[in-house]
């Protein structure tokens, strides 16, 4: 993850862009065409590009079902449609994609790499669910992402042993299990500090959790206690909860001390969170 020096809250530009994080698991779709390319439709901006690969992992009144062929290459539309090369006679009310991988070749080395089908936005430390990885050995279930080659790359550490056996080119897919935003280092800065979330819901269900982070070494991390606008002074340490569009600020502690902060993000079904942070020293 990219880490973002803090300007100063009196001499500065404001508050820092920390990332927008899109949702991590399956992404949710509200309709199919009846058409030999049937058209997808998305509430939410799906954040695709031409030639993307997906892969669709729930199909509902389709016909045939998008899951029959999941891996499939979109063209775009718009910012909330695509199209994919499948002729249905029945359009689809429901469903859902992630990502696609294309390979996972084999590799001298004990870091297996991880060709997906679409721009991936992992950092360093994020964690994926893979399904179907086909390849010795399996890389099925949660992974730590340990390197990032390219924006369509990654590598995860699974063992002591090289890849001895490529994974699958069609089967193979994953969603985001665990996330985390750029890291402000706000320096040698005691006092405490804000958060601002907006979050842009999609498709119901609709829901993320979000855990408020410092470290004072970058390496070891723990929940900041924060307070609503609202009760300044009244402050916890709970996880954050967030199901609606809303756009929040969180005061955060000055009796805690950090010098780099981010946000870790889990369990996000259609929820695109921007975030903002500033320092106070």
């Amino acid at each position: 993850m990219a880490t973002i020096q803090s300007s100063s809250p009196y001499y500065g530009p404001g508050p820092n862009a920390i990332g927008t994080l899109r949702p991590g698991g399956a992404e949710v779709i509200v309709s199919g065409t009846i058409a030999a390319a049937t058209v997808i439709t998305t509430l939410d901006n799906h954040g695709l590009s031409n030639g993307d690969t997906i892969f669709f992992t729930a199909s509902t009144t389709s016909n045939p079902a998008l899951t029959v062929t999941p891996q499939q290459v979109v063209t775009v539309l718009s910012p909330t449609t695509f199209s994919v090369p499948v002729n249905c006679s029945a359009g689809a009310t429901a469903g859902a994609y992630d990502v696609s991988i294309l390979s996972i070749p084999t590799t001298p080395g004990a870091a297996p790499l991880i060709n997906c089908g679409r721009a991936h936005g992992l950092r360093v430390g994020d964690t994926v669910t893979i399904t179907a990885s086909g390849s010795t050995p399996a890389l099925n279930g949660v992974q730590t992402v340990t390197a990032v080659d390219s924006p369509t790359a990654f590598r995860v550490l699974t063992s002591a042993v090289p890849t001895t056996v490529a994974g699958s080119t069609t089967a193979a897919h994953y969603s985001k299990t665990s996330y985390y935003s750029d890291v402000l280092d706000r320096g040698v800065s005691t006092g405490g500090g804000a958060v601002v979330i907006t979050s842009t819901i999609g498709t119901a269900p609709c829901t993320t959790k979000v855990d408020i982070q410092g470290s004072a070494d970058g390496t070891t991390w723990f929940n900041i206690p924060y307070a609503l606008v609202a009760t300044p002074r009244t402050f916890v340490l709970t996880q954050l909860t967030i199901t609606t569009a809303v756009a929040t600020t969180y005061l955060l502690q000055e009796l805690v001390f950090w010098r780099y902060l981010r946000l870790a993000v889990t369990l996000n079904t259609n929820v695109t969170l921007a975030l903002a942070a500033t320092a106070i020293p």
